[in-house]
Parts: structure tokens; sequence; C-alpha cells
């Protein structure tokens, strides 16, 4: 179930709502922060800002599970380590919420060395469908309530229930979001066209959602052109310091070694092309030694 861009919105929405589902009912929502992690160019979308009852601010990372991913917790400690760097004296903690069983790895970071726990991390889960549909449905909380048919004793008269209660008590800017997200998760206890009678076509054609996927589809574009174009660049810039290095051999045959390496340090296209051009336009060697020799990266 790849559900991450409703889950994120889910979060964006009702973040208060989800709080008692993390093990933090008594914490205040200060704000849910989306934070790019530099190295992976990845986003952290489910980030939350809480104080603790006793006035502490703490962020609490939300990792939504909706298929077996072997590396979740490897990337959940990955997480909470960057964030720690970032501000080393906030408390970082995290939870793992999957929504199916087939995705369940549980919480254990411990990889065995010769049948021995390694480690002995232990990171905090839940699983929906161990918690109880009706519950959920009658806390009073929209967030659980549009999660209430990934749970145990779902139906399709919760669901409904459930959209009863978000067109009744959800802001107006909020619904159409929330009942899209709701039908997502309802699909295999009704038929997507009863959803869309139930709830009415007109109020599932307001909801942001499909600008939301957009969105990130657009990203995730970008970002794969941007490393494409990446990658090009460092092809490019290797041909050319070999040709470079090509010229300055064929050139001038006795050129220490060192030298020659020199051009290897030169990492911008266009003077590259200019240390080759030079190159190619004498013949002494010695004023291409001076040239080489400048090439050499400061101690």
């Amino acid at each position: 179930m790849y559900t991450d861009i409703p889950l994120k919105r889910l979060t964006a929405l009702r973040a208060a709502d989800l709080l008692p589902l993390i093990g933090a009912p008594g914490a205040t929502l200060v704000a849910v922060e989306t934070l790019e992690m530099p190295a992976s160019a990845r986003r952290l979308d489910s980030a939350l800002r809480l104080r603790s009852p006793g006035g502490q601010e703490y962020l609490h990372v939300i990792e939504w599970q909706g298929y077996h991913d072997a590396a979740v917790l490897w990337r959940l400690t990955g997480y909470l380590a960057w964030l720690g760097q970032r501000e080393p004296g906030l408390a970082v903690i995290g939870t793992v919420i999957y929504l199916l069983p087939a995705a369940d790895i549980g919480g254990e970071v411990s990889p065995p060395i010769d049948g021995a726990p390694s480690l002995g991390l232990e990171i905090p889960y839940v699983r929906l469908w161990e918690l109880e549909a009706e519950a959920a449905l009658t806390s009073g909380s929209l967030g659980l309530a549009v999660l209430s048919p990934l749970m145990h004793g779902a139906s399709s008269t919760l669901v409904a229930q459930a959209a009863t209660a978000v067109m009744a008590q959800a802001p107006p800017q909020q619904q159409a979001d929330l009942l899209s997200i709701l039908g997502a998760f309802a699909e295999p206890l009704i038929t997507r066209d009863a959803f869309v009678r139930m709830v009415g076509k007109e109020k599932l054609m307001a909801s942001d959602l499909l600008s939301y996927l957009m969105e990130e589809k657009l990203a995730e574009i970008e970002q794969q052109h941007a490393a494409e174009l990446a990658q090009q660049r460092a092809e490019l810039l290797q041909t050319l310091q070999e040709a470079t290095e090509d010229v300055v051999v064929a050139r001038f045959p006795s050129m220490p070694v060192g030298l020659v390496q020199n051009v290897r340090t030169v990492t911008n296209l266009e003077q590259l092309k200019e240390l080759r051009s030079a190159v190619l336009a004498t013949s002494d060697q010695a004023a291409v030694e001076r040239l080489l020799a400048a090439l050499a990266p400061a101690n």
C-alpha cells in the first residue's frame, strides 16, 4: 500500500489527532515541519514539533509504512541521528506506524552477528490493524476516524459513520482532502463508486490531494533529472580531463607525471577547455610546466 502522500497530508491537517497514536496524548502540537535531508534530498513531511506536559519542546518523527521494507527502521534511525546533529540540544524521537501486516518488521534494530544481536536498539511502533476501528470512530478524533478503515473491525458501516463525522465536524477547508484520504483507505471495504455516491462527487472534486500528488511527482522528476544531469556532467568532466592529459603527454612526452595529473584538479569545464587550448597553442614545455604546477592544490 503506497500511501505516502495521503498520510503526509493527513498528518499536516490533523496532526494533533494523531498524538495518542504515537504515545503523546498529553503533548501540545507546536508545528508540523517539512525538513530537507541534505545528503539524500529526501523530505521529512511528518516531523511534529511538540511540547510535553512539563513544557519541554521536542521533535517526534512519524514514519508511515504501508509495504514491506527491510530498511525502514534503519531509515528512521538515520532521520533521528540527522535531526539530533542538526539540533543537539533538542530531544528527538520517532515512531513507525505500520498500516498492514505485510509491512510489519517490528521495531528492533539489531542485526545478528554470528547469531547474536548486535545493537539492541528499539524503535517504537504501532500496528494499526491491532487497534479497534469502533474506538477510533468514537474517540472524537477525526484523524483517527480517517484511519479507522485500516483498523480491526472496520466495515462499510463504520466507513459511512467516519465520512459523516468528517462532513459534520471538519473545517470546510479540510473536508475534501479528509474525505479523499478516507475513501482511499476504505477501498477494500466499499467500492469507489459507492463511496463517491455516499459523500458526493462535488466534495471530492474540491480536494487538493491531486495537486499534492502532481507536485510530488514533479519534484521526483526534477530530482531524477538533476541526478541525470549531474552524472552526465561528471562523465563529460572525466572525458575532458583525460583528453587534456593526452594532449599534454602527446606534445611533451617528458612532462613529469605528477604535473600531468594536476589536470584532474580542474573541475570547471570552461577552465579545462582553456587549459587544453593553451597547451595546444605553445611548444614551450617550461611554460606548460608552470601552468600545470599552478594547478596543484595548496597544502
